[in-house]
């Protein structure tokens, strides 16, 4: 990926993770680009389907186009929160440092990407994170 597309990702999605919205400057970790439609599924390198994600995000969402929701039928796949055609608070919404699904779609994303593990509500707790546009 070259540095213009990075730049250009970052900035569109305002420097924050595109999944649980925490700013770049708020993690230690490196924030990564991220295919939206993995390549192994036929995604391409198109700024449409590239997404701005913190580490922790990129890496449990992988290659995985969707979950299971775990309030539906626990056989049934439904598709994960794309930030290219999804907007977040139809999706997600705070409870403390907690981030919930509002939405099958946002409680399979929520399960997939781990959102709510002790590290991450740590460090939503630590930076005030109560509140989709802080």
């Amino acid at each position: 990926m070259d540095g213009d597309t990075r730049e250009a990702v970052a900035e569109r999605a305002g420097r924050r993770c595109e999944y649980c919205l925490l700013k770049e400057d708020d993690d230690v970790d490196f924030f990564h680009v991220e295919h939206v439609i993995a390549r192994k599924h036929g995604g391409s390198d198109d700024p449409s389907n590239l997404a701005f994600a913190c580490q922790y995000c990129n890496l449990h969402k992988g290659p995985n186009l969707s979950g299971i929701d775990p309030e539906g039928d626990p056989q049934t796949a439904v598709r994960l929160f794309n930030p290219r055609v999804d907007t977040w608070g139809e999706h997600f919404y705070f409870d403390g440092p907690s981030i919930l699904g509002a939405s099958p779609v946002g409680r399979a994303t929520v399960a997939c990407l781990n959102m709510n593990s002790d590290q991450r509500q740590t460090i939503r707790r630590l930076y005030g994170y109560t509140d989709a546009f802080e």
